[in-house]
């Protein structure tokens, strides 16, 4: 038999679907954890993390005045407790880069979060970096325990040699496609985060971006072709409304007018 039919055949084991599985779910779970890797974080964490010194001890600003978004992330809103503090808070956030005014009698203080520097995009994309090879190296321990596995039901006579040797090309067929995606999921977040900053850092970044194109492309395409159709098909049924039916009594009336026509034609 071929190596085709060993992969694919519906071979009575549990050892592969498993492990595909849990792959499967840590793809998943890694692109989750993604999501929480946002641009806009990078200062907001700054800001949250600044701490002034009042009356000889470090505060954080969360802790002199309540913190809060309702423009935004990008906008930040800080009612101060003390209004005897709200001068030296303010000062203390200009002073940090964070663009901040107040108005005359108000206590509250409005900050403008500025854009993360190239610096700090930077440091984000190699967290997904970090996180991108956290995950390929989960999905080797899941190949390497469902192995150890496989070889212990082989000694116990579980399975024979050949079920064994279909279920591993199984997982490493699932292995390779899986950690492929789990790349490609990594660099197009890390293309989002640094936009024109982006630049091509692990080994196979420039074949998988070649993959990433490709497939943007036959996306574009899908979608154009789909448009053309809906335009054609609304272009048809807006001719098939338009178009005059032919009336019955029309014709009756016409009949006549026929037949005379044709009685002059002859006597002529």
């Amino acid at each position: 038999m071929n190596e085709e039919y060993y992969t694919t055949s519906n071979i009575d084991e549990g050892y592969s679907p498993e492990a595909m599985a849990n792959m499967e779910s840590a793809l998943e779970e890694f692109a989750v954890s993604l999501l929480e890797i946002k641009p806009e974080d990078a200062n907001i964490a700054v800001f949250r993390g600044l701490k002034i010194t009042m009356q000889g001890r470090p505060r954080r600003i969360a802790e002199l005045g309540n913190v809060e978004s309702p423009e935004g992330p990008m906008k930040i809103q800080l009612m101060i407790y003390n209004k005897e503090q709200i001068e030296q808070i303010l000062e203390f956030i200009k002073q940090n880069g964070f663009p901040a005014k107040n108005e005359v009698g108000s206590q509250f203080i409005h900050i403008r979060v500025p854009k993360p520097s190239r610096m700090q995009l930077e440091e984000l994309g190699d967290e997904v970096i970090r996180r991108t090879n956290t995950a390929c190296t989960r999905l080797m321990k899941i190949k390497t325990n469902t192995g150890l596995r496989i070889r212990a039901a082989m000694e116990k006579e579980y399975i024979d040699q050949r079920i064994s040797g279909i279920a591993l090309k199984k997982i490493d067929h699932a292995l390779e496609r899986i950690t492929k995606e789990m790349k490609i999921v990594g660099i197009i977040k890390r293309k989002g985060i640094l936009g024109s900053f982006f630049k091509t850092i692990e080994r196979d970044d420039a074949d998988l971006l070649k993959v990433i194109n490709k497939r943007i492309k036959l996306e574009k395409d899908r979608v154009l072709k789909e448009e053309e159709l809906r335009i054609q098909k609304e272009a048809l049924a807006y001719n098939v409304q338009n178009t005059d039916p032919v009336n019955d009594s029309d014709l009756e009336k016409e009949a006549p007018k026929i037949v005379d026509d044709q009685n002059i034609s002859l006597n002529n």
